[in-house]
């Protein structure tokens, strides 16, 4: 069966009542709902009772009496790791956490588009462009065009906890007559707040510095998600990855080779691009510019936690991650590659078409557009792809709907690369919903959130693929139109399809909720919710 019906959901769950008495007293329960089955790393198109728990054991560690049956009526039972998300949407104990920030974040949202709406205006480039990847060169890119810096400075970023990072953002700026805007999300951890606080003692009035809070009667909903910065009103980078020590990692593979061994497990798989062209780059500042404005006319309206100044923020528990996990998984870790190195492309001089996107202003229709164009092949890479069919996120259902029905077509070589943290239950949920499962690979330590469409078009953005990030979060990216520029970007997503990437879908990893003051697992490592989902 290619979807999971209305009628089998039905048929599954009227099994799941009478038995949930049974499956509650299984240590570790959280939920069970009607689903496929996943049976030897593959997804089997029957209906079945899908029982999540707070962390999935092998049968041998388990005594006879914690054992689920096999069988429940006429369905199997397939039991899965429960996600730190569904965790903490049925644990009690962080009730107000998800009542608070996950079910109020799209409500009374207060954002509103600049007339006439200029981030959708398209572009011709006539100067080549940076292209570059990580961890093979991210760091060793960026670093340069932060220090090139002659007038202004704007940066809108998500994550900012690399301390090198701020050294250099601080040095670039400090005692040279340059003014620096700083748009930061609002879910801080303690590392950011202490950057923070090292940036306003060293910079003072040098930095326009502003928190972008998110939430219900917010501009967004749940991030200020972009990764952008625009130097001297003239040239911009941009990026799928944060300002931190995962996306940013301070290795230089291509110069030093002995940092080529396991760079994988150092750092993530991001797309990144410099671009050399003042109209856009003014595009983009000036958006950032008006999300500063928003936040100090917030501010001037009594909230006083938009200034850049205030005490640390943070609303999601910890997790605990095991380390394996951490790394991308022992194959990462002892993987030799050889780097790929920045590119100025096109080699020869040309024009070529760029499309600035944002969310939520243009990304969603755009990105349809690039979709519904793709003849020949498709590739995706993205951390995650989150399926929902609330009726709230309507827009971003028919867009999974749309690429489910392609997944299918004989003629389109379609592959999707997802990380693997909780990609067996997101992959198995997109199977439901119609998307054909064996376009799908997972990798360790995917960050990146890009498509290529046909070898010719290539998107370059931060925007994970969940209803908030597609509708209503703040995120920025590019449609590039250039053959040479796209398959630059390919032969990366390719080397990782066929080196990198698994089709067998192991079982999620038990990645569990850390309540306050508890000690940490044997084998796990403490993350902040934000340093975990990036």
């Amino acid at each position: 069966m290619r979807i999971l019906d209305a009628q089998a959901k039905q048929a599954v769950q009227d099994t799941i009542r009478e038995n949930l008495s049974t499956l509650a007293r299984i240590p570790g329960f959280v939920d069970a709902v009607p689903g496929f089955p996943i049976i030897d790393g593959q997804i089997v198109r029957e209906p079945a009772v899908v029982v999540h728990v707070v962390q999935k054991k092998p049968e041998s560690h388990l005594d006879p009496a914690d054992r689920l049956p096999r069988q429940l009526g006429a369905y199997r039972v397939s039991v899965m790791q429960a996600g730190p998300e569904l965790q903490l949407m049925t644990n009690s104990q962080f009730e107000p956490v998800a009542s608070e920030v996950i079910q109020a974040s799209a409500s009374a949202l207060t954002y509103e588009p600049l007339p006439d709406n200029p981030i959708n205006e398209s572009f011709d480039v006539d100067q080549p462009i940076v292209c570059h990847v990580g961890p093979d060169a991210g760091w060793p890119t960026l670093k340069p065009f932060l220090e090139a810096t002659q007038h202004t400075l704007s940066v809108a970023m998500y994550d900012f906890n690399a301390e090198y990072i701020a050294k250099t953002f601080i040095d670039s700026i400090q005692g040279r007559d340059i003014k620096a805007v700083l748009t930061w999300d609002d879910s801080m951890t303690a590392a950011e707040t202490t950057i923070r606080g090292r940036l306003r003692a060293a910079l003072k009035d040098d930095l326009d510095g502003w928190i972008v809070r998110c939430g219900a009667n917010y501009r967004f909903a749940s991030a200020y998600h972009e990764k952008v910065a625009v130097r001297d009103s003239s040239a911009f980078w941009l990026s799928s990855g944060n300002w931190s020590l995962r996306s940013q990692p301070e290795i230089d593979p291509i110069a030093d080779p002995k940092a080529a061994k396991g760079m994988y497990s150092r750092g993530n798989r991001e797309w990144h691009v410099i671009v050399d062209h003042e109209p856009m780059a003014k595009l983009f500042e000036r958006y950032i510019l008006r999300d500063r404005d928003g936040s100090k006319a917030e501010a001037d309206e009594g909230d006083g936690e938009v200034a850049l100044d205030v005490s640390e923020r943070e609303f999601m528990p910890d997790v605990f991650v095991p380390i394996e996990e951490l790394i991308g998984g022992l194959e990462l870790a002892a993987s030799i590659a050889d780097p790929v190195a920045p590119a100025v492309l096109p080699s020869t001089a040309r024009s070529f078409r760029v499309q600035p996107v944002l969310t939520p202003d243009n990304y969603l229709g755009r990105v349809r557009e690039m979709l519904s164009s793709a003849q020949r092949s498709l590739y995706l890479q993205f951390a995650y792809i989150n399926y929902s069919d609330a009726a709230r996120d309507k827009n971003f259902t028919e867009l999974l709907a749309l690429l489910a029905e392609m997944s299918y077509r004989p003629a389109l070589d379609m592959r999707i690369i997802m990380g693997r943290d909780g990609a067996t239950d997101k992959i198995r949920r997109l199977a439901e919903n119609g998307f054909n499962d064996k376009v799908f690979r997972t990798q360790g330590n995917i960050h990146n959130k890009g498509i290529i469409v046909d070898g010719s078009f290539v998107l370059v953005s931060s925007t994970n693929w969940s209803s908030d990030g597609v509708l209503r979060n703040r995120d920025a990216g590019l449609i590039i139109q250039d053959p040479e520029i796209a398959q630059y970007y390919q032969s990366v997503f390719l080397d990782d399809w066929d080196n990198r990437a698994k089709a067998f879908l192991d079982d999620d990893p038990p990645v569990v909720l850390a309540a306050s003051g508890a000690p940490t697992p044997p084998g796990m490592v403490r993350m902040s919710w934000r340093d975990y989902h990036g």
